[in-house]
């Protein structure tokens, strides 16, 4: 009896982590303290570690309808995977997706732990502010996949 206990709770947690669509409550705060001094030259500062990931400086904050946001980091010849935030409400759900040059390697990478934190009184203004810190599952290795930094971009 002990053992099927202990079986369906790691079934529950294997499931509710990492799930697509897991959402993440967002933390607002009127005003986020730290340099953003970045955003006079682009709109993202950050570091991660993910499968052929080498850098990038740009989100893409998009307004999709009156309730969501969808905000992507753009790719380029070195970078192949883009993190990938959709926020509805008061939750966040992060991914990276991996657009792989390895024939097959296309992957979705989904959220397992960490915080987003977004400045209330610009987003009321159309500009998103925000620290955040994502872990995301790896089921191809040990390597942890991170993606950790800031954000300043207005809305489109």
């Amino acid at each position: 009896m002990k053992l099927f206990y202990l079986l369906t709770c790691a079934f529950s947690i294997t499931f509710s982590q990492g799930s697509p669509g897991t959402k993440i409550p967002i933390r607002w705060l009127d005003n986020i303290p730290g340099d953003f001094s970045f955003s006079k030259h682009k709109s993202l500062l950050c570091e991660a570690w993910c499968y052929e990931w080498s850098g990038t400086d740009e989100i893409i904050v998009k307004q999709k309808t009156k309730d969501t946001v969808v905000c992507e980091t753009t790719m380029h010849e070195a970078t192949h995977c883009s993190l990938h935030l959709v926020i509805t409400g008061d939750s966040c759900s992060p991914t990276i997706n991996l657009l792989s040059i390895t024939p097959g390697g296309n992957r979705t990478y989904y959220y397992k732990a960490g915080f987003i934190t977004i400045d209330k009184k610009l987003w009321d203004k159309k500009i998103m502010k925000a620290a955040f810190s994502f872990d995301f599952i790896n089921e191809e290795g040990e390597r942890r996949i991170f993606w950790k930094g800031k954000i300043y971009a207005k809305m489109k």
